[in-house]
This record gives structure tokens, C-alpha cells and sequence, in this order.
């Protein structure tokens, strides 16, 4: 049996199991615990199962970090529109930060008529369209995580550190219930915990579909956050009233 089709039998028999051990997975697919074990560290890299008591558990749907150009497709229309919103908080000679998430990639877009800007950020894709548009970029450098193209880990932070960001634009997986925002990856989590704290003001941009979305890792309170672009009015029941002037509607 081919790598890949263990690995799919793998994630079948997880899909009705739930969990099972490394051990009982040797002893189905007929092949040794060293490389039962070498496939669930694969899995594991790949974000497709969590390794857990010797053996592994199956990732829910709403905690896997989907691929980057699938996600790029997904409310494409809405977070443009963040986006162009969210552009026009930008001053000329600003230094900003943009973050990786899908959401904030197509600001590149709307940039290109700001004076003598720089920007920051540890998304590949962004940093390119950047360039081609003649801005001032820098990329942060650092571990690429696969799925996202973007920059993270201790390099990456520390070179954020180096920075006092005017603006930091950015965006996570989801926010939850009690208005805590939520991603499942945590050196990305992580990321932009740093930016946050190197930043003179934050702006968070949600579309609809994140609302309610809790992930393994969190964040922030979406209320320490100065401003939010929103394409939902559901966002102000996260809010007290006095809070208002913090949420654009779009």
C-alpha cells in the first residue's frame, strides 16, 4: 500500500472512529508501529488529525485551516468590500501591518494611491502583490506555514518587534459567543497577539460568516479591538452601546 492511500484509509477509519490508537491502526493495515507512527506525525503535520494518548482523534471540520486558495474563494465579494473600507482608514506615510487571513488579501488593491506608506506583514501572497504595485513592503521572513503561505514563529516575531505600527489590519478564523476572537492555528494566533501589541490602533475585519465560530486558539475580546469593519449588524450585539462609534456597518 501506497503512502498516500494509507493515509486515506487512515482518515476513513478516524472519520467513524473518532479515535483509535496507534497500535490497532498497525494492527489493521497490516504495518509496523514505527510507521503507523511516522504517518500520524504526517497527518498531523498536514493539520488533518490531532495526536492524542498514542494514537490520534479526527479534527472537526470548523478547526481545520482550510488550504489558502480554497479560502481565497470563499465570501471573495464581502471581504473585498472590507477591504476597500478598511483601505480608506489608511493615511499617507502610514506604516502598517496587514496580517495573512485571506480576508485582508485584496486591501492590495485599494493601497495604491497612498503617499509614501509602508506596510508590514507575514503573508507571502500579499507581500507580492504589494511589491508589483510599487509599495513600500516588507515581509516578515521566518517558518512558512503550508496551508496559508504566511510567515510565522519566533523569527517572525521578533521582526514585528522592531516595528511601531501606525495600524494594524487583520482578520481570524471567527468570534465566538461570548466575543472572544478565536483561530485554529496558534502560531498564527500568535502573530498577530504580537502585532496587536505593537500597534497604536487595530482593525478588525469580519465578514458574517465568522460570527459564532469558536476555534481551539484565542485571541482577543473583539471590544479591546478600536475599530471593526462589518458587513453584519449582529457584530453590535457584542458591544455596549456607548461602543458604537467603533463598528462600521458596510
Amino acid at each position: 500500500m501506497l503512502k498516500e492511500e494509507r493515509y486515506d484509509r487512515i482518515l476513513s477509519i478516524l472519520e467513524k472512529e473518532q479515535y483509535i490508537s496507534a497500535l490497532q491502526l498497525s494492527k489493521m493495515l497490516y504495518v509496523s508501529l514505527p510507521t503507523i507512527r511516522r504517518d500520524l506525525a504526517e497527518l498531523r503535520r498536514r493539520n488533518q488529525i490531532i495526536r492524542s494518548h498514542g494514537g490520534a482523534k479526527v479534527i472537526q471540520a470548523e478547526h481545520i485551516v482550510a488550504p489558502l486558495d480554497f479560502r481565497k474563494t470563499v465570501n471573495a465579494a464581502e471581504k473585498r468590500a472590507l477591504c476597500r473600507q478598511a483601505a480608506t482608514m489608511v493615511n499617507d506615510y502610514d506604516l502598517i501591518f496587514i496580517d495573512s487571513s485571506t480576508t485582508t488579501l485584496q486591501m492590495a488593491d485599494f493601497l495604491s494611491d497612498k503617499k509614501g506608506i509602508t506596510v508590514i506583514t507575514n503573508g507571502i501572497p500579499l507581500a507580492t502583490l504589494l511589491v508589483q504595485k510599487g509599495i513600500k513592503t516588507y515581509c516578515t521572513g521566518g517558518e512558512i506555514f503550508e496551508n496559508s503561505l504566511a510567515h510565522f514563529g519566533s523569527f517572525a516575531e521578533d521582526f514585528i518587534q522592531r516595528f511601531n505600527i501606525d495600524t494594524l489590519f487583520f482578520s481570524c478564523h471567527g468570534v465566538n459567543e461570548n466575543g472572544v476572537l478565536t483561530d485554529p492555528s496558534l502560531p498564527e494566533t500568535q502573530i498577530r497577539r504580537v502585532a496587536i501589541h505593537q500597534s497604536k490602533k487595530t482593525v478588525f475585519l469580519c465578514d458574517e460568516t465568522k460570527l459564532g465560530l469558536s476555534t481551539p486558539y484565542n485571541l482577543v475580546p473583539i471590544r479591546t479591538i478600536d475599530q471593526v469593519i462589518t458587513n453584519s449588524e449582529k457584530v453590535r450585539r457584542l458591544f455596549q452601546p456607548e461602543e458604537a462609534e467603533k463598528i462600521t456597518v458596510i
